[in-house]
């Protein structure tokens, strides 16, 4: 009888195997025909891709025709003096030093004004050094002061129909560091001049383009240029503190007076040109876009106790180690028609600035509607951190504080998480994310958790995490159009002073493309006044950040960049003076 179980037994073990191994060969087949389709897929989605013609994108990013001012055909001689005549140059270089020489470096939450002027009477100085530097327009321009020192200059025009254009910067600097002042070549407020650059705190960010301004108005009064349409400069004194006491209450203020959807356009500090001296061609770049921004704070506090009888994990141990987990977690590169990247970088395929392979260049056209060609332009924008957080949001563990005394166990650990939040996504979905990774570890850890006020997980008497957003939360800016008459007019302009005034041996056109910016300026308090905001800094640029040092030691620009700038001002303000100029 046994042996009849036994062999019973033997049999449906048998069967079993077979049974086993049937199925595991079934998804074995399966997952080499799925496996063979992919590979298949992807194999015509590259052939597709290389099949594919770059001249039946040629209308992706059409050039745009010169745009001259009806003053340029009578007379432009000041525009060429500006970047040419030496005794020009030498008064110019002179007026910026000396606005270098006046500090006005702000601080991270700095009181506000009323609190404590003290804190800000240094802006008082600068403007005295203002006042006598440009005195044309202190004595035949309005000028009004917004919160004692924002700074509102109205130059105004006569046709009262026509919307004003606004100018942008900002008078303030990041602090110098004491212990780099014997770093600096020359002192960060001597404003020192070699003849070929300018060196100084906040030469570049951005006392350069304020004077430019200031300069083109005094150009402009000096030849009493008959204005049509107003031109208003407005420059805020916190940019670098995030302009809660300066360029909220100068937006609030125009605001009121113009009211929603009033202005023609906003320029404000931004991407510049670049010269590529090899080929002799130019990649102008006008920020359409700003990322956003959320600082996110998570805090634990944990029981005390004597540091001779420690648990596993301190306080400290614990953040540490989710931390470091959520630097292993970085969010997912996105790129869609939304972003002005995309647009950026068909351009310079269409108009052959960009060296890359054929390959590439096919997926950077077909990016927009193509997986696969998507996939690789992600992959290429990746391997550089300047180019990866343009379609990335991105991540920073900034600031630690934790620990009282080396024998005493820490009660209470804090970390600051800095987000600048893609063009595709939004600061909710950042703080959702957030939450979703420290739930999960603490779920782990046996920690609580309390998010944005709600208490997601019980306090468990081990620990508990505080999650909060430190500051004001800023969502992605509003995407200005490229399509329209008042983008021509900027490309067009930049095409005529970088062609046919500033240089004349270009191998090819100055096209003018859009961006994004990965840091914030002050137009985030300005998007009700307009859809056509650009931050652009019309100048051929050096790199400002491996060569020109912005908010490092020997900031400075080539003091040619900042002559361009003025010969723009001075040339867009008059060929927008008109209803030509208007979007139809």
């Amino acid at each position: 009888m046994r042996g009849l179980v036994a062999d019973a037994e033997e049999q449906r073990s048998a069967g079993a195997a077979k049974k086993y191994a049937r199925t595991r060969l079934i998804a074995l087949a399966a997952l080499a025909v799925v496996t063979l389709a992919l590979v298949l897929s992807d194999a015509t989605s590259v052939l597709r891709i290389k099949m594919s013609s770059e001249s039946r994108y040629a209308q992706t990013c059409p050039l745009r025709e010169i745009k001259r001012p009806a003053s340029f055909a009578v007379d432009n001689r000041t525009a060429f003096a500006v970047l040419n005549d030496a005794t020009f140059r030498k008064r110019s270089a002179a007026k910026l030093g000396a606005a270098v020489q006046v500090d006005t470096q702000v601080f991270d939450n700095q009181p506000p004004v009323d609190e404590a002027p003290e804190v800000w009477a240094k802006f008082a100085a600068f403007h005295e050094y203002l006042e006598k530097t440009f005195p044309l327009v202190f004595e035949r321009l309005t000028v009004e002061k917004v919160n004692t020192y924002g700074l509102v200059f109205t130059y105004k025009g006569a046709d009262s129909d026509l919307k004003p254009l606004v100018l942008m910067a900002h008078q303030d600097t990041v602090p110098v560091q004491k212990d780099t002042l014997d770093k600096w070549t020359h002192p960060p407020f001597e404003g020192h001049y070699d003849g070929t650059y300018i060196f100084g705190r906040g030469v570049s960010d951005c006392k350069n383009v304020l004077t430019a301004i200031l300069e083109t108005f005094e150009l402009l009064l000096s030849k009493e240029y008959p204005l049509q349409r107003t031109v208003i400069a407005s420059f805020g004194f916190d940019e670098e503190a995030s302009g809660y006491h300066g360029a909220a209450y100068l937006a609030n203020f125009l605001e009121k007076r113009y009211g929603k959807d009033s202005v023609y356009a906003i320029i404000d500090e931004g991407n510049s040109l670049t010269l590529d001296e090899e080929s002799g061609s130019i990649v102008a770049v006008a920020g359409t876009g700003e990322k956003g921004y959320v600082d996110i704070k998570l805090e634990l506090q944990t029981p005390g106790g004597h540091s001779s009888v420690p648990p596993d994990h301190t306080s400290i141990g614990f953040l540490s180690e989710l931390a470091s987990l959520i630097e292993k977690d970085p969010y997912e590169p996105v790129l869609t028609n939304r972003n002005p990247t995309l647009e950026f970088l068909q351009c310079n395929v269409v108009h052959k600035q960009l060296k890359a392979s054929s390959f590439l260049r096919k997926c950077i056209l077909r990016a927009g509607f193509d997986k696969l060609a998507n996939k690789k332009v992600l992959e290429f924008l990746g391997n550089s951190p300047i180019t990866k957080y343009l379609v990335q949001t991105s991540q920073s563990l900034d600031i630690v504080r934790g620990g009282e005394k080396n024998n005493a166990l820490p009660e209470h650990v804090s970390l600051l998480v800095n987000h600048r939040v893609a063009i595709e996504s939004n600061y909710e979905e950042v703080k959702s994310h957030f939450v979703e990774r420290v739930l999960s570890y603490a779920k782990k850890n046996g920690l609580g958790v309390t998010a944005f006020g709600e208490e997601l997980v019980p306090d468990t008497g081990l620990g508990f995490f505080t999650v909060s957003v430190d500051g004001k939360p800023l969502d992605t800016a509003p995407v200005s159009p490229t399509n329209d008459v008042v983008w021509d007019y900027l490309a067009g302009v930049t095409r005529h002073v970088f062609e046919e005034v500033a240089y004349s041996n270009l191998t090819s056109p100055v096209v003018l493309t859009p961006g994004i910016m990965t840091g914030n300026t002050d137009t985030k308090y300005y998007w009700n006044l307009t859809k056509n905001i650009f931050r652009y800094s019309p100048a051929v640029s050096i790199d400002m950040i491996k060569e020109g040092h912005v908010h490092s030691v020997d900031e400075k620009i080539k003091f040619d960049s900042h002559l361009q700038l003025i010969a723009f001002f001075f040339e867009y303000i008059q060929a927008v003076d008109s209803k030509d100029a208007n979007n139809h």
